[in-house]
């Protein structure tokens, strides 16, 4: 009997010894052994949700975004263009074994000569009439010999242009042989809020009927380029290029703004995209559906922001109006009574805090029509009606002053054969580029990065204070010297910091 009860308790220690090692076996101690053990064959996980179907606590909230993309997506359609540049076939066997002397005046051989060659884009528009006006922007169609719109249901058309306004960067092209299509509902921009929730609809990358989600970041932003007109909405949407003349509609399916620009490092989207604003665009669309063109006022004065240190020059509050640089001669403005160091506050009642808004504001008006401008003078409110010139474009671009703009640019002309985007020297202007004090002539503020400038190593910020061998003052100084050049080379004299070099710049065109 004792025998019997030895072996049974060895017999048991032994089955515990077993057991013991082989949950060890399974990691760790023998109880987390037994735990896994345990597992095996249970759900991992909880079993239901922390809360209820967002169908049940918020069963509108869950469809918002999906019905306003289904009568949205329809209205927004895919834009291709095509275009024939010339480009440059270059061979580098040539350019260094070839005959010297051979070649055209550049010394290109035949392997370099120009050639032609089709180039196409994408971009988006809104359809904004039943027989197929499309509004868009400018740079989605600029200088396109062939248009192709591709609609939500996949059918295409062919296309033309209507209206381009580069200074907007919008432009109007119409479908055609294209009736009763769907269209978008134009909103109120002036009603938007930041931190309101927007959808941009577009085309990005060739991706038609793209849907992305975001916020206004931001209102009345401006890239300070000049003779444009800029009070972008900002928004975190993703916007990537393609979007372009998309899209962008609050949660009531209302179109508030055209998708137009990014800022990016990559080329992608980083959270900083520009709409402009659809109370804008419908002024310029209407124009250029009624005229072919845009019609803009002008006033005739040269202005800058009251930024803080000017503000307190003039013992006022910063950004409370805008300041009269300069007033022209033979303007509007100049008949009405208006002068330099006057502060305008208001147009047509509505007030105006920078340089930008109230060139926007001028320009929005059309040639002829009784303006009223409040200014400030020396403490006192004035009021004065004027009777707005028509904008000559052209003209101020060569820089003979603004209807609200200040400083004015290079000729289009000019731009296209330097690839420089020029502007005169003003205080603002100084003070940002850190200029040296004195100092005239044609300030750079931009240098496309594919043109003869580049390659010149010109940037921006420089002046270029000489051009073939004459004093250049101004920028009109240097567009006339521009368009009176014989040759297709010109020696600048630049300056940039305390030091002055010459650069050698070929011109396109």
């Amino acid at each position: 009997m004792l025998i019997k009860t030895m072996t049974r308790k060895i017999s048991a220690l032994l089955t515990v010894f077993i057991m013991t090692v082989t949950l060890a076996s399974c990691g760790g101690s023998p109880l987390l052994g037994v735990r896994k053990l345990a597992a095996q064959g249970q759900d991992i996980g909880a079993s239901r949700p922390p809360l209820p179907p967002i169908s049940q606590r918020a069963p509108q909230f869950q469809q918002v975004f999906a019905d306003v993309a289904e009568k949205v997506v329809p209205t927004v359609v895919s834009i291709r263009s095509a275009k024939i540049e010339k480009v440059q076939n270059f061979d580098p066997f040539h350019w260094f074994f070839g005959n010297p002397g051979q070649g055209d005046q550049f010394g290109r051989g035949p392997q370099e000569q120009e050639q032609e060659r089709r180039v196409e884009g994408v971009g988006s528009g809104v359809i904004v009439s039943k027989d197929g006006y499309v509004l868009t922007n400018n740079h989605v169609v600029e200088g396109a010999d062939d248009l192709t719109v591709t609609l939500s249901d996949k059918r295409e058309f062919s296309a033309k242009i209507i209206g381009t306004d580069p200074p907007s960067d919008l432009a109007v092209i119409k479908i055609e042989d294209a009736d009763n299509l769907p269209v978008a509902h134009l909103g109120n921009s002036e009603a938007l809020r930041i931190g309101e929730m927007v959808l941009a609809i577009g085309s990005p990358y060739r991706l038609s009927e793209t849907v992305t989600l975001g916020i206004v970041s931001a209102l009345g932003r401006t890239t300070r380029s000049p003779n444009t007109y800029e009070n972008f909405i900002q928004t975190d949407a993703a916007i990537n290029p393609g979007n372009s003349g998309g899209a962008l509609v609050n949660l009531d399916g209302s179109v508030v703004g055209i998708n137009s620009m990014i800022y990016s490092r990559s080329g992608g989207s980083q959270g900083i995209g520009f709409a402009i604003p659809i109370n804008m665009a419908k002024s310029v669309m209407q124009s250029l559906i009624t005229e072919g063109k845009v019609s803009r006022g002008y006033l005739g004065v040269r202005i800058d922001n009251l930024d803080p240190d000017i503000a307190r020059s003039l013992d006022v509050e910063p950004f409370s109006g805008v300041l009269v640089a300069e007033v022209m001669d033979d303007t509007p403005a100049k008949e009405a009574g208006i002068e330099s160091y006057d502060i305008v506050t208001a147009v047509n009642g509505k007030k105006v805090t920078t340089a930008q808004e109230l060139m926007n504001q001028v320009a929005l008006i059309k040639p002829g029509k009784k303006t009223s401008f409040t200014v400030l003078r020396d403490g006192k409110k004035k009021t004065f009606s004027v009777v707005l010139a028509e904008r000559d474009n052209e003209a101020l671009a060569a820089g003979s002053g603004g209807g609200g703009g200040g400083g004015g640019g290079n000729s289009s002309a000019t731009r296209e054969k330097t690839g420089l985007t020029l502007h005169g020297i003003s205080p603002e202007m100084a003070r940002r580029y850190q200029l040296e004090e004195g100092i005239t002539g044609a300030l750079i503020i931009d240098v496309d990065p594919t043109s003869p400038a580049a390659r010149a190593r010109l940037r921006e910020g420089d002046v270029v204070v000489e051009a073939d061998r004459k004093k250049v003052s101004s920028v009109t100084d240097f567009n006339k010297i521009i368009s009176e050049l014989e040759n297709d080379t010109v020696l600048l004299r630049v300056q940039r910091g305390g030091a002055t070099f010459l650069a050698a710049l070929r011109l396109e065109g």
